[in-house]
């Protein structure tokens, strides 16, 4: 977790656009530019690729997550967890089987999919909208079935601290910042944030990884990455 709680964050980045109170909203906490910034900053960070022209991905092991869903005879699917942001693996547990993932278009076109003696324990998934669909359809309830997936972040307020770590905490400053600036329409002041924000992403963006060298199986990023 991050080390500096939310109130924090807001005060540095004030102090980084030159301590101007009138971003502040007046003390309405919904008009608070810090906070907005700082929320968006935290959010792009966590949820998007490409930021600022940084095309490394960044792995976050802290948003890394599992839950557990259960069959019901004759119900095609389960639910997808409601934090989630995507799903990267999923695992029938009571019958030990890694489920292969599908796309819609696919999973669609079986014809079986609703055929109540088609029914069996599922090898397959897609994901559509809320709902995980399993195929074959089950055919048991009770079923165990285990879902991986990256969280999605929720906006931080008070004194809460980010859901990643602590290393981060400048990072989003700066690019918070970078947006900040962009809005004030100072460009040089923004393109300097996006220089602090990318040396800091370049330095921080391969260490986790780092875990790997105890391992004497070669690195697959899609297993941490997603696919």
């Amino acid at each position: 977790m991050g080390s500096q709680g939310f109130d924090t964050l807001k005060e540095m980045l004030k102090l980084r656009c030159g301590n101007r109170a009138d971003l502040e909203g007046a003390g309405d906490s919904s008009l608070n530019y810090y906070g907005i910034w700082i929320n968006s900053a935290y959010r792009e960070l966590c949820t998007q690729t490409n930021i600022l022209g940084f095309k490394k991905k960044l792995y976050f092991p802290q948003l890394m997550s599992s839950t557990t869903d259960t069959t019901t005879d004759g119900t095609a699917y389960v639910d997808v967890p409601s934090d989630c942001l995507y799903i990267t693996e999923v695992f029938d547990t009571t019958n030990g089987r890694k489920l292969d993932q599908i796309q819609w278009k696919e999973y669609i076109e079986y014809t079986d999919r609703t055929t109540t003696t088609a029914e069996g324990d599922a090898t397959e998934w897609a994901r559509y909208g809320s709902y995980i669909y399993l195929h074959p359809t089950p055919s048991t309830t009770g079923d165990t079935i285990t879902i991986y997936y990256k969280k999605l972040v929720a906006d931080l307020s008070g004194t809460q601290t980010t859901s990643i770590g602590a290393e981060w905490d400048d990072a989003i400053v700066e690019l918070a910042a970078n947006r900040a600036f962009h809005w004030l329409h100072e460009y040089d002041k923004a393109k300097a944030c996006k220089e602090a924000f990318l040396e800091i992403a370049a330095g921080l963006s391969d260490m986790y990884f780092l875990e790997e060298k105890d391992s004497d199986h070669s690195f697959d990023p899609t297993i941490y990455l997603g696919k």
